[in-house]
C-alpha cells in the first residue's frame, strides 16, 4: 500500500511538473503589427498569442535597434491569454480617436520607420520588417512569414480594440490657370472703372 502511496506522489508531481511551465510561459507571443504616424510621435507595436497560460511577459522585453523597452509587469495572471493580444503603443495612443488604451509604454520614435528589427525576450520572435506606412492609416500587418499593408487595427489585452486616422486632408488649391484668369478679370475690370471716371470728368467743349 505504502509503494502504490509513493508511485502516486511521484506521478502527481510528474504531472504538476510538466505544467507549471505552461502557466508561467511567455515563449509563444509573436509580433502582428506595426504602425506609425510619419513623425514618430504616435506608435505601435502589438504582439499575439493562440494559447494559453502566456502571461508571463514580466522579465522580458522588446529591442528595436539601441532602443529597449522592458515589460516590468506580467499580464494579468487571472485572465486567460488564448487569441489575445498586447498593445505597446506611445502614452498618446489611447487618448485618439479610435485609438485604445496600451497594455504598456514605449517612448515616441522607439522603431524606425524605414525598416529595422524588432526583438521579443531575446530572439523569442524576431522581425525584420520592411518601411512602415506613415500616412496615418495603414500599418504593417504580420502572420507568420506573411506581411501585408492593411488600415491598422490595434487591439489590447482586454480585447479593446479601433483604428486611428491620422491622415491630414490638404487644402484645395486653386489652379494656377484659374488664378491667371480671376486676376486678368480683376484687371480688366479695373481698368473699365478708370476709363468710366475719366470720362466723367473730362472738361465738355463749348
Amino acid at each position: 500500500m505504502r509503494a502504490i502511496l509513493v508511485r502516486f506522489a511521484v506521478v502527481v508531481a510528474l504531472v504538476l511538473g510538466a505544467a507549471s511551465p505552461a502557466h508561467a510561459a511567455h515563449h509563444l507571443w509573436r509580433f502582428s503589427q506595426l504602425f506609425s504616424n510619419a513623425s514618430g510621435s504616435v506608435q505601435f507595436i502589438q504582439l499575439t498569442v493562440g494559447e494559453d497560460g502566456e502571461q508571463s511577459v514580466g522579465s522580458f522585453g522588446v529591442t528595436s535597434g539601441t532602443n529597449t523597452f522592458n515589460f516590468v509587469t506580467n499580464l494579468p495572471s487571472s485572465t486567460t491569454s488564448i487569441n489575445k493580444w498586447i498593445l505597446i503603443a506611445t502614452s498618446n495612443f489611447g487618448s485618439l480617436a479610435g485609438g485604445v488604451t496600451p497594455d504598456y509604454i514605449i517612448p515616441a520614435n522607439f522603431f524606425a520607420t524605414g525598416g529595422g528589427t524588432l526583438n521579443y525576450a531575446s530572439g523569442t520572435d524576431v522581425w525584420n520588417y520592411g518601411t512602415v506606412p506613415t500616412d496615418g492609416v495603414n500599418a504593417l500587418h504580420k502572420s507568420g512569414a506573411t506581411v501585408t499593408t492593411s488600415t491598422n487595427s490595434p487591439a489590447n489585452f482586454n480585447l479593446q480594440s479601433g483604428a486611428v486616422n491620422l491622415s491630414t486632408t490638404p487644402v484645395p488649391t486653386a489652379p494656377a490657370t484659374w488664378i491667371a484668369v480671376l486676376l486678368g478679370a480683376f484687371l480688366l475690370a479695373g481698368s473699365g472703372l478708370l476709363r468710366r471716371n475719366r470720362a466723367r470728368r473730362a472738361p465738355t467743349a463749348l
